[in-house]
């Protein structure tokens, strides 16, 4: 890649965000201050489908990209020569949105001749917590969304994953549910609104069982459990077939004519899978010795997740960091305080970058 004509200090970052069915794109200046961050969702387009149909979201980013970075530097009242870095997600996220972005960044990268970066998008998930905020030095990061779930371990800088999903996401169990439940897409926030009018000791929820059944060797993670190698994996696909045997006869397909109340199985299906998170997200402080635990991903809007973990985790004094709703969901400026952040660590992206839609955390 050429050299930038700029010098090393970087002013105006901008962030490009397309993993799956949101086009965005932010303006950051120095490391914390937001000027823009647009988003441009297709969520509208797969409603009917009961999920995000990959080609109609690629194709959605591809019509949005131009006109959705326009609108960023507009909001910035900056202008494209004024751009000293670009960051852009790599992965994971599906292919064909990634690769509208990519490209995208790369050839604006080549025609103002500055830096670019790829960003790991889960890895920016975390960040979000911290616009303004001074980074704790070691903490657990409990990524959760409709595509992962996973507890991670950072210090300094290194992020290590302690676990994961192997299965569904969480967020993806709530799609399934709810649409079990006849409720529509995505499930997540309706089922939020649903479980506050019902009962949440309904149903009991048999937890999974995980020992010496899933996941890989304990030192690929750097996790030396033992016997207890999957500690910190979950499981969420069980849950969902249990709340799909309540509501259909398992021998014959058919309604249950019995089945239960949409609010109450709501509550105690949300009781259940936000009550793993929250107690494997703690058991990952003790084991590590931290006390601060940072949460990132779509499921992070979510009103009861909020509410239990900062109530366990104090009564434990541990803090917890939730980003704000804004960020929550995906979006360019978490993607652009990302970069900044491994733009001043050395970190550099050639034109050869493509999008890679599953690409690990980094350690």
């Amino acid at each position: 890649m050429k050299s930038s004509r700029k010098n090393s200090r970087v002013s105006y970052t901008l962030g490009i965000e397309t993993s799956c069915d949101e086009t965005s794109c932010a303006v950051l200046k120095g490391k914390d201050t937001i000027l823009s961050n647009v988003v441009s969702s297709s969520l509208f387009r797969h409603k009917k489908f009961g999920g995000v149909v990959p080609e109609i979201a690629s194709r959605h980013c591809m019509e949005q990209i131009q006109c959705v970075f326009e609108e960023a530097l507009r909001k910035a009242r900056i202008k494209p020569e004024d751009l000293s870095l670009i960051a852009v997600t790599q992965g994971p996220g599906l292919i064909g949105s990634l690769l509208v972005g990519v490209a995208f960044a790369k050839a604006l990268a080549y025609q103002l001749n500055i830096p670019l970066v790829g960003v790991n998008h889960m890895e920016a998930h975390l960040v979000a917590n911290f616009f303004g905020a001074k980074e704790p030095g070691r903490f657990i990061g409990l990524l959760v969304s409709g595509g992962h779930t996973m507890l991670t371990y950072c210090e300094k800088g290194k992020i290590h994953v302690l676990g994961e999903t192997v299965d569904d996401a969480v967020g993806e169990a709530y799609d399934k549910v709810a649409k079990i439940m006849g409720l529509s897409y995505p499930g997540g926030p309706i089922l939020d609104k649903l479980a506050k009018k019902g009962n949440l000791r309904a149903f009991h929820f048999t937890r999974p069982k995980l020992e010496e059944r899933f996941g890989r060797d304990p030192n690929v993670r750097g996790t030396p459990l033992g016997r207890d190698a999957h500690r910190f994996d979950f499981s969420f696909s069980g849950v969902k077939t249990a709340v799909l045997y309540q509501f259909q006869d398992p021998k014959t397909g058919k309604p249950n004519p019995g089945a239960p109340f949409k609010k109450d199985m709501a509550a105690s299906f949300q009781h259940a899978v936000i009550g793993w998170l929250v107690e494997k997200a703690l058991d990952a402080c003790k084991f590590k010795g931290v006390s601060d635990v940072v949460v990132g991903g779509g499921v992070s809007a979510n009103s009861y997740l909020r509410e239990k973990l900062t109530r366990d985790a104090g009564t434990l004094g541990i803090k917890v960091w939730f980003p704000p709703l804004e960020l929550s969901t995906d979006n360019a400026a978490m993607i652009a305080r990302r970069g900044f952040e491994l733009y001043k660590n050395g970190i550099r992206s050639s034109l050869n970058m493509t999008g890679n839609p599953a690409l690990q955390i980094a350690s």
